[in-house]
């Protein structure tokens, strides 16, 4: 007898238990769907938030401010709701309807008319000193968003200037503003900027927000479920020593090596099966993609499949009832998945945790992932030394393993 023969028992009989195959796969992709489409509309929610709401109140109505509006409204930072009057805006500031109010008063229009050239370019000194207030316009933040009131100020006050200072120039100095507005356009026809032409080719689409949550999703619940395979050995090992097969395999003519080798490459081809299947279907299910060069994920799978079974013999070695199993196998794995980043992304953790995580080969196998599915250039030596650590985490375990093995029943 020899490993390989040990091998193919063991592969007829997972074949046979297709209940455990079928979870193997199916319960990560139901993982997947499940929190692929919360997270998707939390990160929606997420960016929908991340805009500033601004109130905007107009009493003026002139020509001027509707072009400071139309400024105003280009910035896509902010989520701008025009209303009626300026109680109104209170109101809803103070119901947290929205995070700043804008008011332009009625004598804007009159105090651009006061101004100067000499304000426009030095306005620290002239009739715009105190900025804002000296156009009549007003910005008031709720309680919690100081610092917002500040930008949006500063932006305001910016969108004012470069809307009222081709006004003030034309009316005050209109030979100046000619000269100037002539030398421009001799600079831009210079540059080649008159003439703006639509690039027949614009690229490759932007990723789309669910296809950027798929590529963090489903290499991270593929490695949190690759290592699940620690408790389908453990429950082997147990099934076959209570019916004596463990026994009369360790009096065999094989090696202990040979007989662990056997035991454990099934489970390893297992563990590669249910991390294609689960990258095929995040390809053709949620639009994921594969990175520049798919081939590259190749050794990962690997190194990631050979820690996951080498730690699964580790815990068959050391569980001696099927309680232990459920127990101990689940306490690991889950812990193991909480720290290194499989169950929150690990960019969204703090330095601390991330650190931590490095004690796990799930959180090298992350690391790995996403310099090849996520980024643009990839660092290959980065890839190259996670597989290497989670080799040594392969032969750390099953050395373990091994050991131990010599105390089994």
């Amino acid at each position: 007898m020899n490993a390989w023969q040990i091998t193919k028992k063991d592969l007829r009989l997972l074949v046979r238990d297709r209940r455990t195959l079928f979870i193997l796969v199916a319960l990560p992709m139901a993982f997947i769907s499940i929190l692929g489409l919360s997270t998707g509309q939390l990160f929606s929610e997420k960016e929908k938030a991340a805009k500033v709401r601004l109130g905007v109140v107009n009493e003026d109505k002139g020509s001027l401010s509707q072009e400071l509006l139309e400024e105003v409204h280009k910035l896509k930072a902010l989520e701008i709701k025009e209303l009626s009057s300026k109680p109104e805006g209170k109101r809803l500031l103070a119901e947290g309807g929205i995070d700043v109010l804008a008011s332009i008063g009625p004598d804007f229009q009159k105090r651009v008319e006061q101004l100067d050239v000499g304000d426009i370019f030095f306005t620290s000194d002239g009739r715009l000193a105190s900025k804002l207030p000296s156009l009549d316009i007003e910005v008031e933040s709720g309680a919690f968003l100081a610092n917002a009131a500040q930008v949006v100020q500063e932006l305001v006050f910016a969108f004012a200037l470069r809307t009222i200072a081709p006004d003030v120039l034309k009316k005050k100095e209109p030979a100046l503003a000619l000269r100037l507005i002539t030398k421009a356009k001799k600079a831009r026809q210079e540059r080649g900027e008159i003439e703006v032409t639509t690039p027949t080719d614009a690229g490759p689409p932007p990723k789309s927000r669910d296809t950027i949550v798929y590529q963090i999703l489903v290499p991270s619940y593929t490695v949190m479920f690759v290592f699940f395979i620690v408790n389908f050995m453990a429950r082997s090992f147990i099934t076959e020593s209570a019916m004596g097969t463990l026994n009369r395999l360790r009096i065999a003519p094989i090696t202990r090596t040979g007989l662990m080798l056997g035991k454990t490459i099934p489970f390893l081809l297992i563990s590669l099966l249910q991390t294609v299947l689960l990258f095929v279907a995040g390809r053709v299910l949620f639009g994921m993609s594969w990175g520049a060069e798919p081939w590259r994920l190749v050794p990962v799978m690997i190194c990631t499949s050979l820690a996951a079974t080498a730690l699964g013999l580790l815990v068959a070695t050391a569980v001696r009832t099927d309680a232990q199993v459920s127990a101990y196998g689940n306490f690991l794995v889950l812990i193991m998945a909480g720290i290194s980043g499989c169950l929150m992304p690990r960019s969204w953790q703090p330095a601390l945790m991330q650190q931590i995580g490095l004690v796990t080969p799930h959180a090298w196998a992350l690391i790995a992932y996403d310099q090849l599915l996520n980024r643009e250039v990839p660092d290959l030596a980065v890839v190259w030394d996670c597989c290497l650590v989670m080799l040594a985490f392969t032969a750390g375990f099953f050395a373990v393993g091994w050991w131990r093995f010599r105390s089994l029943d």
